[in-house]
């Protein structure tokens, strides 16, 4: 039992930490609107996607090349290419989400 209140005070703990997280952004940015909120997470779900399958081509990679079968060769292949065909459609479409942003929040600020 002792294990699972220290669970559950790590999860409060969690919890509590990301709510006044989360409150110091929206205080960060108060003059954002629904559709630039809408925007910006469209743009973090797509490049948290891109991340995922350039993590997936470089493990398809490695298991490429140590693999001792013909079958499993052409499987490791076929895998390869369509994730690198699904990283392109990954990379347009966050490109147009990056458009769609800067017209609902304005241009970013100079750095």
């Amino acid at each position: 039992m002792p294990q699972a209140s220290a669970r559950r005070r790590a999860v409060v703990a969690l919890l509590a930490a990301a709510l006044v997280a989360g409150s110091a952004l929206a205080q960060d940015a108060p003059g954002t609107t629904k559709s630039c909120e809408s925007a910006k997470r469209k743009i973090e779900r797509e490049q948290k996607s891109l991340t995922a399958a350039a993590d997936n081509i470089a493990r398809d990679r490695h298991a490429r090349e140590t693999c001792a079968s013909r079958s499993v060769c052409a499987r490791y292949d076929s895998a390869i290419a369509g994730t690198e065909k699904r990283r392109s459609r990954l990379e347009a479409r966050l490109a147009r989400f990056k458009v769609e942003a800067v017209a609902a929040c304005g241009p970013p600020p100079p750095a």
